[in-house]
């Protein structure tokens, strides 16, 4: 979970899901066993000029940056970033995508410029929270809540705006961030919802939670990308 770097024991508590990094020499991470450390950041050049705490997004400056993936079709590699936005009237934005060269981010200090999938998304009521690409097709995630399943759209660019490729797929309730696995042909995602009635959570409840509600909070999951690309 982490690296004692200044020479100080440090142990590791997984049950606790109330803190997160180091505390009184023990290591914490809200309960998971795996974390991903951050090593480095990007920052955007421009003021994100968001109200404070609103789901709403700007239509210039900087982005939200609510989710990413690394799209490995293209030569070069290139880093996928996208927002998350709930559209008002005072600021109908539905969230930006752009993609970014890997090539370009590495080691360097100076600025990047976002190309290629700049556009506004196409959907009315935004709630986009995952985006992946391969080829010609961008998969996007909708999340519509925790009462009903969400969309994976498949779009792809065409006169400077992205085309829906046929209807929308109902997925996972809660969609969120999408990542394509080259090797197996997936289009693997995760849910932030427990799924479907609470009788579905009591099958692999523990001691930790004895009514099983925690443990169905995120759910893993895969589609055939042969399959998707093959819906109406």
């Amino acid at each position: 979970m982490g690296a004692d770097t200044d020479g100080v024991k440090t142990t590791a508590d997984v049950q606790d899901k109330t803190k997160v990094g180091r505390h009184d020499n023990v290591w914490y991470s809200f309960g998971y066993r795996y974390v991903m450390p951050q090593v480095a950041a990007w920052k955007f050049k421009a003021d994100q000029g968001n109200p404070s705490g609103s789901y709403t997004c700007v239509a210039t400056g900087a982005p939200k940056a609510s989710y990413i993936s690394l799209d490995r079709s293209t030569n070069p590699d290139r880093l996928l970033m996208g927002e998350y936005c709930r559209p008002e009237t005072d600021h109908p934005s539905t969230g930006r995508i752009a993609s970014y060269p890997v090539a370009a981010l590495e080691g360097r200090s100076a600025d990047v410029t976002a190309e290629g999938w700049a556009n506004y998304l196409p959907l009315a009521n935004g709630g986009a929270q995952g985006a992946a690409a391969n080829g010609g097709t961008l998969y996007v995630n909708e999340s519509k809540g925790t009462d009903e399943p969400g969309n994976l759209w498949r779009y792809e660019w065409s006169g400077g705006a992205l085309v829906a490729k046929g209807q929308a797929i109902k997925t996972a309730r809660g969609a969120e961030d999408l990542y394509v696995e080259r090797g197996t042909g997936r289009l693997w995602s995760l849910s932030e919802h427990r799924p479907g009635s609470a009788t579905d959570c009591t099958a692999n409840r523990d001691a930790a939670d004895p009514a099983g509600t925690d443990y169905c909070q995120r759910v893993l999951y895969g589609h055939k990308l042969s399959w998707v690309d093959g819906r109406p």
